[in-house]
């Protein structure tokens, strides 16, 4: 083999390292930033070694007969910061604390298997539960959480107007994929306060879970959806998609159009006095200084 030869092979042997070296410089420029995950649950577990949880030097303290507590998922971050802050950790137990749907929240407040419900307002298939049990509840306003829209982040929109988002999904425009939860889902109960009329075609899509409808979004140039800020940000993280604004605000601003009110709910008949202590103490300065830091 002449030096001309082996000079040759060098010379291709290089530009085949440029062609792989560039490749893999394009693929990672393309997936830069691109995360997909879930949070852990147990990383909100109240009282556990490594939560994120925020810890607070609050004066209002729960030590016996401690509430059972049922969140929705969206505000399961907030209320195991409640929980950890003003429940006894030595009276505490797992079985006080559960994460559930808003659906199975209404069944249990109600039913008595749970003392307090952090959830939305009910839809109107969940007001005629609560119409029909003859119980009474108390719907106590904790604060308002913004419900998100959001696009896959190739798209070139970062503002809508309520107008346009309630056009885009009752008209099923064709430029636009539609995603929406399902019925009774305490997010979907909210949208539907906006966009009442949606007709479900071609390009309308109805998915289970938040997490899906964040990552079918992602998945999707066209694609658009909505999910409670706290899930969004917290719980589930697809980078692939983007928020938008809404009438050129932003979720955390006060003024924002979307913003909808968590409740604690029980039951008036309830026997114990501490779940009208904390609903009370929420009401206070210190307890509304600690809703802002946490939620």
């Amino acid at each position: 083999m002449n030096i001309r030869t082996v000079f040759n092979i060098i010379i291709l042997d290089f530009i085949a390292l440029l062609i792989v070296f560039g490749s893999f410089v394009l693929t990672n420029k393309r997936n830069k930033g691109i995360k997909t995950y879930d949070v852990p649950l147990n990383k909100f577990e109240p009282f556990t070694k490594y939560n994120i949880l925020k810890k607070s030097n609050i004066d209002f303290k729960i030590q016996n007969d401690l509430p059972k507590i049922e969140a929705a998922s969206a505000f399961y971050p907030f209320t195991a910061n409640l929980v950890q802050n003003i429940y006894s950790k030595e009276s505490y137990s797992k079985d006080l604390f559960n994460i559930v749907s808003t659906n199975e929240a209404f069944y249990d407040v109600i039913n008595g298997k749970t003392d307090i419900a952090i959830v939305t307002g009910p839809s109107d298939e969940q007001k005629e539960l609560i119409n029909n049990s003859n119980k009474e509840l108390i719907f106590e306003l904790i604060y308002e959480e913004p419900l998100v829209v959001f696009v896959n982040r190739d798209n070139k929109i970062n503002n809508l107007n309520i107008e346009q988002i309630q056009d885009i999904y009752n008209n099923n425009s064709l430029s636009w994929n539609t995603y929406q939860l399902e019925e009774n889902n305490g997010s979907q109960t909210c949208f539907e306060s906006i966009v009442k009329d949606n007709i479900i075609m071609n390009n309308h899509y109805e998915i289970k879970t938040m997490p899906e409808i964040i990552d079918e979004v992602a998945k999707n140039k066209n694609g658009i959806g909505y999910a409670f800020g706290s899930y969004y940000t917290k719980m589930h993280i697809n980078n692939n998609t983007k928020l938008i604004n809404v009438n050129n605000k932003g979720p955390n601003q006060t003024d924002y159009p979307l913003l909808f009110p968590v409740y604690m709910v029980y039951k008036i008949d309830n026997n114990n006095i501490n779940i009208q202590k904390i609903a009370k103490w929420l009401q206070t300065n210190e307890g509304q200084d600690f809703i802002e830091s946490i939620k």
